[in-house]
């Protein structure tokens, strides 16, 4: 039986609805699902319960021993290593989006404007700007300070020429190591 990757856990995660595990390592599992909006719903419902990586939506395996033996086992080292790393922490995106033109200028005001949430930010990365941004940012943050992040955000908003948004909890996909990639990982 065909199975989605969803992403890899500890193993008796609380709020992982379906795993198969190896040791002490558990990958979440289910039927192959069509929709990515569905597959990043599955992965962010796992952040609160616990730390999580990723798996690219759409991989999947043929059955549970693949999942044991080719994804879980080969790489439990840098899985629990990463975990280890993650514990209590989740990714949150800001996104502002500016009234005035002038790159040199937005870039300036992003960190004026995003300076208190770095400061709760254990790690940033810029994001690429996409459609509906003038600047995008990823931020790993406590899960303890998700609300702070939030509301923080949400007084970005009230200041003229500028609107902002943000998007979390997140899975640490843009602070996972790319370099370890594998067909079964981020």
């Amino acid at each position: 039986m065909t199975l989605q990757l969803y992403g890899v856990v500890r193993a008796g995660h609380p709020r992982a609805p379906r795993t198969v595990c190896w040791e002490d390592l558990a990958m979440v599992v289910g039927d192959p699902e069509p929709d990515p909006a569905a597959h990043l719903a599955v992965v962010s419902a796992l952040v609160e319960g616990g730390p999580v990586l990723p798996v690219r939506f759409g991989t999947v395996a043929e059955d549970e021993d693949t999942v044991r033996g080719e994804v879980l086992a080969p790489a439990a080292d840098t899985y629990r290593a990463d975990l280890d790393r993650l514990d209590g922490l989740a990714e949150v995106h800001v996104c502002l989006r500016f009234t005035e033109p002038g790159s040199a200028w937005r870039a300036a005001r992003s960190d004026v404007l995003l300076s208190r949430v770095a400061e709760r930010a254990r790690d940033s990365v810029a994001l690429p700007a996409g459609e509906s941004a003038d600047e995008r940012w990823a931020f790993l943050v406590g899960l303890g300070d998700l609300l702070v992040v939030r509301d923080t955000v949400a007084g970005l908003a009230r200041d003229d020429g500028v609107q902002a948004d943000w998007l979390g909890p997140l899975p640490a996909y843009s602070f996972l190591d790319r370099r370890t990639c594998s067909p079964w990982s981020w």
